[in-house]
């Protein structure tokens, strides 16, 4: 009669058991030099940004890089654009975003306290613990390209990496030239994006 399945013999135990005691001693060896280990390779990865902080468009935008006009003041909700954010550099506290009509200077928008941990903000929405420190226009919020008829204007949105928390007293009623000046002074990185918008 045959053996029955799932019963192994004496000597295929004891082969098993040689094998998996060998196996136990190779993954005590030490590794080779210069070698890395998977953890080493992976930890590194996590931690270090894989080049130069990155603003870039999200919702919002056509297809050659333009505001659409939903965010601007051609369309009565006037929303605030959704952008992505890529290698935020150790050490950041903060991130802080601003716009400002490269053919007028005017300050259309200050976002302060924006955590670095995230990867970007949604069209038309404030991140918790985000605020927005008064423009130019006497708002606090966003005020959207509104260029004359005809005319084509160049708005610079830049996001900055702060490496020291923006006080809470910079707010809605702190001058937009002021709260600017701070933003930079405490920046120590920074990313562009120029962004166009012709009004019919």
């Amino acid at each position: 009669m045959g053996r029955m399945r799932g019963h192994p013999t004496l000597a295929t135990v004891a082969a098993t058991t040689a094998l998996l005691a060998c196996a136990s001693c190779s993954g005590t060896s030490e590794p080779t030099p210069g070698a890395r280990t998977p953890s080493t390779a992976t930890t590194r990865t996590a931690t270090v940004p894989a080049g130069p902080l990155t603003l870039t468009r999200g919702q919002g935008f056509d297809r050659a890089g333009a505001f659409t006009s939903l965010m601007t003041c051609d369309d009565p909700r006037d929303y605030s654009p959704a952008l992505n954010f890529a290698n935020v550099p150790t050490g950041t506290r903060e991130l802080a975003l601003t716009m400002i009509d490269l053919d007028t200077h005017k300050i259309h928008w200050l976002q302060l306290g924006i955590t670095p941990a995230t990867p970007g903000i949604r069209a038309h929405h404030l991140l918790p613990g985000a605020r927005e420190a008064l423009n130019d226009f006497g708002e606090a919020t966003y005020d959207g390209p509104c260029p004359p008829h005809g005319k084509t204007h160049r708005y610079q949105l830049t996001l900055y990496a702060i490496h020291e928390p923006i006080p809470a007293s910079f707010d809605g009623s702190t001058p937009p030239a002021r709260t600017l000046q701070e933003i930079k002074r405490r920046a120590f990185s920074s990313a562009v994006l120029v962004v166009p918008y012709t009004r019919r």
